[in-house]
């Protein structure tokens, strides 16, 4: 017995040593299978941009979440400052970039998806690019835009401290749902934040503001406060017309464009809440820009903004509000604001046979009404390209496209050359609209069609090209092998981010 009771101890501390032992090799088979992920997301980045493929922005993603499903949880959890997240319909992009590009005057490089690869597999691909072949970031903090469907998802790998929502407008019907059903899956996400957290929403959008209603993050809301910005009342195309808390149609008080603007519910009361970060004068300067002035919770700055049209002053409050609760202080972000340029698409200019284009993303009606009454202000007889594409990416279903103001654009154009994947739809949308039958020429092929509206331009004159998603790539892709553009990734890396 006394030998039974004295072998005990040892059998224990064998088994103690053997669970230990059992531990360490886990433990470093999964850091041996993170390694694995990390390198061979960082061989398919290689490959893609020496074949000439693209950005790598996703693929990297897809090689390295098929080695390791919870690489983004693994990688997050190592950033000192935690993840700020951008999401919405409209002005991802160009609010994280602009906020990215705050960071980089203070010497800080976020881990950043800078091509706009919005999906997990794009965040995958961004975070595996800025990591060592140890999955340890280089960055502090990161920085996402995050496709509004993804959303939920983002929030559950990477656990944010901040989310930024712009807006929400009808887009990809046939991907995303009705606007409320992707509301309600956004709502239950953010219910998950903790009381740490912050949300950042647009207030002058009635759905969005009311997403933060189950969470206990803190809220915090940024809008347009300028009386003189009042658009034309609410028009066909506007989408959020109702009270979320009880259904009622909402009275608009004041109305920026398309649903955003100021509005309560006659029937319940719930109206409009006050933002603490607001742009409280809006000069508009067409193509140029604007000049406005913030308040970023009571301190006031003035800047010269130089992204075209009022829906660009709600991608100026969301990225100067997160940067202010970052902790960026506002002669920071005025020096930001200031000293920005453009993103691939959203207002680039390019000299092209003695001529400027102006090439814009416009891909869905909220967002192509605004883009049409920016190049309104630029006069009238204006050379246009118009590329409709219904790629994955843009959306199967262009109907869309019957409920933007082409009107207002046939008044304005001397000439479209309409082409993409649905050139003909486009061409047919422009007659209905008014614009004479032999002012419209339809050319599939994009590089013609580009170079067509360019050659019938005058010497000097602006080619305005109006171009859904993948078109956008496309252009920019075909300008970057003529010699015109950069490749959007190195585009992307240049602005600072």
């Amino acid at each position: 017995m006394r030998n039974a009771r004295l072998n005990r101890p040892t059998v224990r501390g064998s088994a103690h040593a053997a669970r230990r032992s059992c531990g360490k090799v886990k433990m470093f088979l999964m850091a041996t299978r993170e390694t694995l992920a990390v390198c061979a997301g960082k061989a398919a980045m290689w490959a893609s941009r020496r074949a000439g493929l693209g950005a790598g922005s996703n693929l990297p993603g897809k090689v390295a979440l098929h080695l390791l499903p919870d690489l983004p949880r693994r990688i997050a959890s190592r950033l000192p400052e935690g993840c700020a997240l951008i999401s919405g319909t409209n002005g991802k992009t160009t609010t994280a970039n602009l906020l990215a590009h705050f960071f980089s005057l203070l010497g800080e490089r976020p881990i950043h998806n800078r091509v706009g690869a919005n999906l997990v597999t794009g965040i995958t691909a961004a975070m595996v690019e800025d990591c060592d072949l140890r999955g340890r970031p280089r960055g502090r903090r990161g920085l996402f835009e995050v496709d509004e469907a993804t959303l939920p998802k983002a929030v559950e790998l990477l656990k944010p401290r901040l989310v930024t929502i712009t807006n929400l407008y009808r887009d990809q019907l046939d991907r995303y749902g009705e606007l409320e059903t992707l509301a309600s899956r956004m709502r239950g996400a953010l219910a998950t934040l903790d009381r740490e957290a912050v949300l950042l929403l647009n207030a002058d959008d009635p759905l969005v503001s009311t997403l933060g209603e189950d969470s206990q993050a803190q809220v915090v809301y940024f809008g347009i406060e300028d009386p003189r910005r009042q658009g034309e009342g609410i028009r066909h195309a506007a989408d959020s017309k109702y009270c979320r808390q009880c259904g009622a149609h909402l009275e608009f008080l004041q109305v920026h464009f398309s649903h955003m603007g100021k509005y309560r519910c006659p029937a319940c009361g719930a109206e409009r809440p006050s933002p603490e970060i607001a742009a409280l004068e809006v000069e508009l300067e067409g193509a140029r820009g604007s000049r406005v002035r913030l308040s970023l919770m009571g301190r006031e700055l003035e800047v010269d903004y130089p992204l075209p049209g009022l829906y660009n002053v709600h991608n100026l409050l969301a990225s100067a509000g997160a940067a202010y609760l970052l902790g960026i202080e506002p002669e920071v972000i005025a020096q930001g604001v200031e000293s920005y340029r453009t993103v691939f698409g959203r207002g680039e200019s390019f000299s092209l046979r003695g001529r400027r284009l102006f090439l814009v993303l416009s891909k869905n009606p909220t967002g192509f009404n605004e883009v049409i009454r920016t190049v309104k202000r630029e006069g009238t007889s204006l050379p246009l390209l118009l590329a409709l594409n219904d790629r994955i990416a843009d959306g199967r279903d262009v109907s869309w496209i019957w409920d933007v103001d082409f009107e207002e654009l046939a008044s304005a154009a001397r000439f479209v050359v309409a082409t993409g994947t649905r050139a003909e739809d486009m061409a047919l949308r422009m007659k209905y609209a008014g614009l004479k039958r032999e002012a419209i020429t339809v050319e599939r092929d994009l590089r013609k069609a580009l170079l067509q509206a360019v050659d019938r331009a005058g010497e000097g004159e602006t080619v305005y090209a109006l171009t859904t998603y993948t078109a956008t790539l496309d252009i920019r892709r075909m300008l970057s092998r003529m010699g015109v553009a950069e490749q959007i990734w190195e585009n992307a890396r240049r602005k600072g981010a």
